[in-house]
């Protein structure tokens, strides 16, 4: 009998710990954040990247957890989340220079180094009051 509980919670624990996880839908994603022109929407992220500070050369590419050598075949539009390794300890570990997700969490998608969060053109601009002297 104890076996069998062993077995039921080393099997349906990390389905159950995985779901929690939530991910950022498109609309979502569009409401927050448009880092993009609109006719910047249907191009490839190569003719896009650009606009990003701190990218100068890209030698690799990790999108999505995988390792592009060349630029992947990928929209703008679908780009959630984007890195730029500047850091010499993680790009060894990674072996690239621009990390880019298209799938994000909400602790990613808010995370401050999603440069995405400061390409945001629809940031709301915070006015300071100024107290009047008489």
């Amino acid at each position: 009998m104890k076996k069998v509980l062993l077995i039921y919670f080393l099997l349906f624990i990390p389905v159950i710990a995985s779901s929690q996880a939530k991910y950022v839908s498109d609309e979502e994603f569009n409401e927050k954040i448009t880092w993009l022109e609109p006719h910047e929407l249907y191009l490839q992220l190569v003719d896009v990247y650009k606009k990003i500070p701190g990218v100068k050369t890209t030698y690799a590419w990790e999108v999505d957890g995988l390792l592009y050598v060349d630029p992947p075949m990928l929209l703008a539009s679908q780009v959630k989340y984007i890195e730029v390794v500047n850091n010499i300890l993680q790009s060894n570990i990674c072996q690239c220079n621009l990390i880019v997700k298209t799938y994000v969490t909400e602790k990613e998608f808010n995370s401050r180094k999603n440069i995405l969060n400061r390409l945001n053109k629809n940031r709301v601009k915070k006015t300071k009051n100024k107290k009047k002297k008489n």
